[in-house]
Order: structure tokens, then sequence, then C-alpha cells
């Protein structure tokens, strides 16, 4: 198991206490705490003898986190913060099988180990982005397990129309979804979903959802420069990292609440208002080292992506990468 730096409980505590702040700590682990939120860039102040936390909507505060995201579909949120971890998803995985309830959110500052689809790898430095994930423990059928990717992207989705319709993302982006997991802006990636389960077969137990996104300028390896971008390179300001997990986690509920009273095709309506791939487009379909063309030609009630290869057969895609072609004749 991969060592973690968990969030101080300071923090918190001078959440709590506002601008007041606090005494300038004499314990050592007071102090150590301190000074290690301080090293990771929160916005501690310290001056006549007190320690003030500024406000904004960027930091990730695990009791700012709570107090501002609504309870739509769960009791009450459940944080557990890091600022360094291996992976989201594999803590929350750990959690889900030791019973921890839906709405039990994973958020870390910075991943080591993070991985996206594929065996993939998730690149996520200090404060470069968001990466987190969200326990859910669905009673529906397993086979209708996947639409919850197609909740979080949609979800993500609105999040970013939101900011957008606060000002805090002061241009319209142009934003599409990419079938399966993926949020595009400028048809680069900008976001992912990695969709996990507990349990085997007939008998799973809960979900995770994870989620990264790109936020921060200059939070992408340079390989990833042509493919890739963050949210705030194409804003063109810096875009509240809070602000859009809390909007997320209020969309995402909204169509949780779908998914757990069976309302399958309102979930899909909500994820083709953000893509025009998911019919009549020609796409590459990339299955290992195997690439061939085809059009998209709609999705099943469990969000697989049907489509038409060259012999107008049609398929049912239920995992792979799908990207736009961008001629009918085949060029890359």
């Amino acid at each position: 198991m991969m060592s973690s730096i968990a969030i101080p409980a300071i923090l918190d505590r001078l959440a709590h206490v506002g601008v007041d702040g606090l005494p300038y700590p004499n314990s050592c682990q007071d102090h150590d705490e301190l000074e290690l939120c301080r090293s990771w860039h929160y916005r501690i102040e310290c001056r006549e003898g007190r320690a003030r936390l500024e406000f904004d909507h960027d930091q990730l505060v695990p009791s700012w986190i709570v107090a501002e995201t609504p309870a739509v579909a769960w009791e009450a949120l459940r944080t557990e913060g890091y600022l360094e971890i291996g992976s989201t998803n594999e803590c929350a995985l750990r959690r889900a099988r030791q019973g921890a309830s839906a709405g039990t959110l994973v958020f870390a500052e910075a991943q080591t180990a993070g991985r996206g689809r594929l065996g993939r790898q998730w690149f996520a430095p200090p404060r470069g982005g968001l990466c987190f994930s969200l326990i859910v423990c669905p009673l529906t059928s397993s086979s209708r397990w996947p639409l919850l990717t197609h909740v979080a992207s949609a979800a993500l989705a609105f999040a970013i129309r939101e900011l957008e319709s606060e000002d805090m993302i002061p241009v319209p982006l142009d934003l599409e979804l990419r079938w399966p997991n993926d949020v595009l802006i400028s048809g680069k990636k900008a976001a992912g979903i990695l969709l996990e389960t507990v349990g085997t077969g007939s008998s799973l137990s809960a979900a995770v959802v994870g989620v990264g996104v790109n936020v921060a300028p200059g939070s992408l390896p340079p390989e990833l420069q042509g493919s890739a971008i963050s949210l705030s390179e194409a804003a063109g300001v810096r875009v509240p990292r809070r602000r859009l997990l809390v909007r997320f986690l209020y969309h995402f509920q909204l169509g949780y609440e779908l998914f757990a009273r069976g309302e399958h095709q309102a979930i899909l309506e909500r994820w083709k208002r953000f893509s025009r791939m998911w019919s009549d487009t020609p796409v590459w379909i990339m299955e290992g080292e195997r690439t061939r063309p085809g059009v998209t030609a709609g999705l099943t009630d469990e969000g697989a992506l049907r489509v038409r290869g060259a012999d107008g057969v049609e398929e049912v895609i239920l995992a792979g990468d799908v990207s736009i072609r961008r001629s009918q004749s085949g060029e890359r």
C-alpha cells in the first residue's frame, strides 16, 4: 500500500473559526500541521499571534466542501481528504469493502498512482486539478451500473456550464462529451471518469465513481500538451476547484436520483445534451492494437454505443476507445 498524507485536522479548525482565526499554535503537533498546510499552499496568514485561513472557492477544505454541497441523494456527504495519495479510487474501494456509506467522498490535492480507463495513468500534480472518488450503493440491476459513467460526465458538464453562468468561467467553453467517459474542451481531453465496482457477478455491493479533471495551467506533462487541456487554460482564468467539485456533486445527485428511479432514458438525454458524436458520426474504434472505422448509430438503454460498420452491419460497443474520424475517406 502506497503512503499517503492526510489533510491535517487543524485546517478544518481554521475553517470553522473564520476571520477570527486561532491563536498561533504552541503545541508541536499543531505547529507542524499548520506549517504542512502552508507548504501545500493553503492560504493561511499568520500575524499578530493568530493564524487565519483565507476564504475562497478554490481550496479543498473538507468542512467547506461538506457545508457547500446540498444533500439530495444521500443523508449527508462524508469526506476523507488527502494532501497526497496513491489513488483516490483505490482508497474508496477499500472504504467501500469496509462498509462505507453512499455519499462518501475521497479526494486529494495530488495523486502519485492515479489511473484512468484501460490501465492508463492519470497525471495529477499538487493543486493541478481535481482528483476524487465517490462511493454509491445502487440497488438497481448491475447491468445498468455503466450508466453511472454517463451520470458523472453529464454532471461535470452541467457544473462547468454553471460556473460559466456565474462568470467564474468568463467565456463559454467548447465542451463535448466523448463516449464513454471523457470530457473534451476544444477537442482536447480535460477530464475523465473511471467506474469501478465492489463485489463480483450478481453480488455487487457498491460502485466507486472516480473523476479526474485538469484544472490548473501547467498541470499537464509535455507529452500530453497536444491531446489534453486544462480548464483554466481554456477559460483564460484560474477556475476554482472547490466550486467545480461541489456543483459536480449536486448535479451528480440529480442524475443519481434518476438512476435510482429507473429513469434511464432521462439519464441518456442529459448526456446527449453535451455530445454530438453519439449518432451519425464517423469514428475510429480502437480495441487493443486493432483500429477500424465505423459510424455511430445511437446508444443502448445501458449506455453502450451502437456502431455501423463499413459493411452496414450494426454492432454494440461495450468498452474501448472511440475517437471522431475527421473525414469519410478515413483520414486521421
